[in-house]
């Protein structure tokens, strides 16, 4: 059985779900919103070591995994407790049991757990990637007013721009890059309430989004859309298959090894003398896109690897439990 953390409106989540039952394969949407008004959970740590949901369809032990894909995990539903330090109280307690129930799920996973949370931190993505030969831009994150507007003078200085970007985006919060401007150079007395990303700009003929599923490297350049930030414009963009270096394939998969992934999303950009600077890799970042305007197989690639998944860590605490 594969079992795939997401929700129903996951249309990644779906396309490789019926790639899977067309391949006959045994699937399982895990659906933590499902918890607790449509469905329980069980653990028997001591005894037979099943983690058991009980859904509205009958019963599953997901200590049958063959294969984890963390997609797109949601949160508990706990709107019924009107109490806010009951509530609070509850989502540690569904915390700690859910995660400690994933321990049991011995299989390999896309990604791991440990290695997920640290592989989205972009302070480490910004560390590692120079040491294994890639270019990745000048980079301060701050909260010191001080400090940013230092950076920007520096980049100014030079005759360069910045931009700021946030850490993470979410369900209730999306900003775009942008370029710093007069009217947020105004507002940088605010910044002390929450820490910003400032880079140099990279000025670019396109951008190139590269998936890696596993040893496979999916590489998409995007150009013709905005300057800044191509998200805001990618259906009237020119999009197509893009040939990576090799040196920048073999650092991009050495980064996957690095962070012990199976998965991961990269943001590279094209400068116009040839230098590839990356930005960035979300370990489940989106490629249906990617699949219509260069025409990879991602798909099927993720299904192939689930299919036959391949252990990303000795270091996978899940896989030292099943080793004990």
């Amino acid at each position: 059985m594969i079992v795939v953390i997401s929700h129903p409106a996951d249309l990644h989540a779906e396309r490789v779900l019926a790639e899977l039952r067309a391949r006959g394969r045994e699937v399982f949407l895990l659906d933590l919103a499902d918890l607790p008004d449509r469905a329980s959970l069980s653990i028997d740590p001591a005894g037979s070591g099943r983690v058991t949901l009980r859904h509205t369809g009958g019963s599953v032990d997901l200590t049958r995994a063959t294969a984890v894909w963390w997609r797109r995990p949601q949160s508990v539903v706990l709107d019924a407790i009107s109490d806010p330090g009951a509530r609070g109280f509850a989502y540690g307690e569904w915390h700690e049991a859910v995660r400690g129930a994933y321990q049991f799920l011995t299989c390999p996973w896309m990604n791991p757990l440990h290695a997920d949370e640290v592989a989205s931190h972009k302070a480490l993505q910004l560390a590692v990637a120079p040491r294994l030969g890639l270019r990745v831009p000048e980079t301060l994150m701050t909260s010191d007013e001080a400090e940013a507007r230092e950076f920007v003078a520096r980049q100014e200085a030079r005759g360069a721009r910045a931009v700021y970007k946030i850490f993470a985006a979410t369900h209730q919060v999306w900003r775009e890059t942008r370029l710093v401007g007069p009217a947020d150079l105004a507002h940088l007395a605010s910044l002390h309430l929450a820490p910003v990303i400032f880079q140099e700009y990279v000025p670019a003929v396109a951008d190139i989004r590269v998936t890696l599923v596993g040893d496979r490297v999916f590489a998409m350049s995007i150009a013709g859309g905005p300057e800044i930030d191509f998200r805001l414009g990618l259906g009237r963009a020119r999009t197509a298959a893009f040939d990576l270096p090799e040196p920048v394939v073999s650092a991009l998969q050495a980064m996957l090894r690095r962070f012990d992934l199976a998965y991961g999303a990269v943001d590279l950009r094209l400068t116009p003398e040839g230098e590839l600077v990356f930005l960035e890799i979300n370990p489940a970042g989106e490629f249906l896109f990617v699949e219509a305007g260069a025409g990879h197989p991602i798909t099927a690639a993720v299904a192939d690897w689930l299919c036959d998944p391949v252990p990303t860590s000795s270091r996978d605490p899940a896989r030292e439990l099943a080793d004990a």
